[in-house]
């Protein structure tokens, strides 16, 4: 049986990896937010929201060991895997944040408790705007990835 082509260019294949978990990671966060905010109206029962987020939990783990290290080298120092895993091979930062509002609106958005905190939610949390840079790539023709504002308002003023 003959292998499939691969591809030879690593930096290539890391800068896919980091673009999937920044894009896989933006969706979880957003599914964990609506979860909560449906909990919170009483939409979805609680305990079957909490169930839930903690499922996409997992998800999020998986694809994280999936894509970041799993193209990680093993030699980077832990204290410097957030800004490595957060910059493509050309030097560009793959997720820019932008705080919009003060970091208590996270803090008092009124679904808090129905919220499972999660890496996902932390990495993309309502008090900010987070554009993820597209992969430096030609023949990619995706939109880059882009928290909608209007939904986010929404979200915040529930």
């Amino acid at each position: 049986m003959t292998r499939p082509p691969t591809n030879p260019d690593v930096d290539d294949i890391a800068d896919r990896a980091k673009h999937a978990d920044a894009a896989g990671t933006q969706l979880l966060a957003e599914v964990s937010f609506r979860l909560a905010e449906l909990a919170g109206t009483g939409a979805l029962d609680p305990d079957e929201s909490m169930c839930l987020q903690s499922v996409l939990q997992a998800i999020g783990q998986e694809l994280y060991y999936g894509t970041l290290c799993a193209v990680r080298d093993g030699g980077t120092p832990d204290h410097t895997w957030s800004e490595t895993d957060n910059t493509y091979s050309d030097g560009r930062q793959v997720i820019t944040r932008t705080t919009t509002e003060s970091e208590s609106v996270d803090a008092s958005w009124p679904h808090n408790r129905f919220l499972l905190g999660t890496l996902a939610t932390d990495e993309f949390p309502l008090s900010a705007i987070c554009y993820i840079a597209p992969i430096k790539d030609p023949t990619d023709d995706r939109a880059p990835r882009q928290c909608d504002a209007d939904r986010l308002a929404h979200l915040r003023g529930r």
